[in-house]
């Protein structure tokens, strides 16, 4: 097992990056000059699901041209830009890393729409944000690489309106989640705090909030994180061009372990909306 990887690296390293994303687009025959958001939704959805789990988060949101958003742990945006453009909505992506927030603002700048899809580096335990300026806060599979809950949901809080929705998706703990599990992933996914769905419940309401619905997608999440194996394989040429054999390598042994824990229930997912008060 690799020695600890804190959140900035694992992202720096990532097998999809803005670089990725571009080379992609031209092996596609696409000019990189003249590209519409639409030309990057094949490759810009760095969550599980794609689009289709965008969709069902906007939904349960009711997302609207008028509602203003802010997308949590935005990475290279692709969500943002997804809803601005479906939706004709504004949202404004913050995220630690400043590689992932100079991407998606390159990317968002290539598909002319800056005008509705902003992005800022900071540590959204201490958003930069006034109070009650968003009616919809958005996440998706990030939560877990941050060990102060109670701060990043207190923000949540703090930055949406009265009645405003908080929608996440994140990996839950298991009831065969054991401290071995817990190490690793910690270790090598920069997966600093795995809740239970209980724990988000009680987490949630301390912070403010009512819960409306929590929706499981352990089993769904089987097949893609099985996908997304095979997908990460397949880069290990433009991976190990950028970071190495042995980032590769590493990273593979470590998602195999990932997709073994999620196929034994030791690990899950669920999609939780919940309404400030």
């Amino acid at each position: 097992m690799q020695a600890s990887i804190d959140v900035v690296t694992f992202y720096d390293e990532h097998p999809i990056n803005l670089q990725e994303i571009l080379s992609r687009a031209v092996a596609s025959g696409l000019s990189v000059d003249s590209l519409t958001a639409a030309d990057l939704w094949t490759w810009d959805q760095d969550h599980y699901g794609g689009l289709a789990a965008v969709d069902a988060m906007a939904e349960t949101l009711q997302i609207s041209e008028a509602t203003q958003v802010i997308d949590l742990c935005s990475g290279l945006g692709g969500p943002a830009r997804y809803l601005a453009t479906t939706h004709g909505c504004r949202v404004h992506g913050v995220d630690l890393n400043q590689t992932r927030v100079d991407g998606a603002t390159e990317l968002t700048r290539r598909v002319n729409l800056s005008d509705l899809v902003t992005f800022s580096q900071a540590d959204v335990c201490k958003l930069p944000m006034a109070d009650n300026r968003f009616d919809c806060a958005i996440s998706q599979e990030a939560f877990l690489h941050i060990e102060d809950r109670e701060s990043l949901l207190a923000q949540c809080h703090r930055v949406l309106s009265s009645g405003g929705k908080l929608g996440f998706t994140d990996w839950t703990a298991g009831a065969g989640l054991s401290d071995e599990h817990r190490l690793r992933f910690a270790n090598t996914f920069a997966a600093s705090r795995i809740v239970s769905v209980d724990e988000y419940e009680t987490l949630l309401q301390e912070a403010g909030f009512r819960v409306d619905s929590v929706t499981d997608l352990s089993e769904l999440w089987q097949d893609i994180l099985k996908d997304r194996l095979r997908m990460f394989r397949s880069l290990e040429d433009e991976t190990v061009k950028r970071f190495g054999q042995s980032r590769h390598d590493t990273y593979i042994s470590n998602y195999e372990f990932f997709v073994e824990r999620i196929a034994s229930a030791d690990l899950g997912g669920a999609r939780i909306i919940a309404t400030a008060q």
